[in-house]
């Protein structure tokens, strides 16, 4: 009992010292640099949507609960699916051809870079909310699928949704129009 006691103290006192993370800005942070990197190669910014951030929230709050990464969830939705499941269309006309869907971009990393166990004692290296934002764009940036759909010129808008789960996985979900 004493030493149940004991895990469950340090336990507390671990997650006391974890930084806040606040999600709505983290979203934003994230939409920022999109931009920025967006700006760097010639593109132009995109708005972010709030309509298609509450889809993005939603998938991810869903592959933190479900525990899966993938683009399509368990009910085998993909994200103009669940877009349309939301309400949201997104169809693009162009001279001779169209576009119908929502393009996505989703992120898999940790709260921490690591964790050391002395004993019973456990400390954890936190990053910092701009560190998770900036490996969060920098993965994207440096996968050639991601990176085609943050630079793709047909589209204007984003949204950037986050979940966190219990172990501090961190999911990022960017949904595209």
């Amino acid at each position: 009992m004493r030493v149940l006691l004991t895990l469950i103290l340090l336990t507390a006192l671990q997650k006391s010292s974890q930084p806040e993370v606040r999600i709505p800005d983290l979203e934003r942070r994230v939409h920022e640099l999109i931009n920025k990197e967006r700006t760097k190669n010639k593109q132009t910014a995109l708005q972010f949507d709030e309509q298609l951030s509450r889809i993005a929230r939603a998938h991810s709050a869903d592959m933190a609960k479900r525990k899966f990464f993938s683009h399509v969830n368990p009910d085998k939705r993909n994200a103009t699916e669940r877009g349309k499941l939301a309400g949201y269309t997104c169809r693009k006309v162009y001279v001779g051809s169209y576009t119908d869907g929502l393009a996505e971009n989703i992120f898999q990393g940790n709260l921490y870079s690591r964790i050391r166990i002395t004993g019973n004692e456990r400390t954890y290296d936190w990053y910092s909310p701009e560190q998770i934002a900036e490996e969060t764009v920098d993965g994207w940036m440096h996968s050639e699928g991601h990176r085609r759909n943050v630079l793709d010129k047909n589209y204007d808008r984003e949204g950037i949704g986050i979940a966190v789960d219990a172990n501090g996985k961190v999911f990022v979900t960017e949904d595209f129009c």
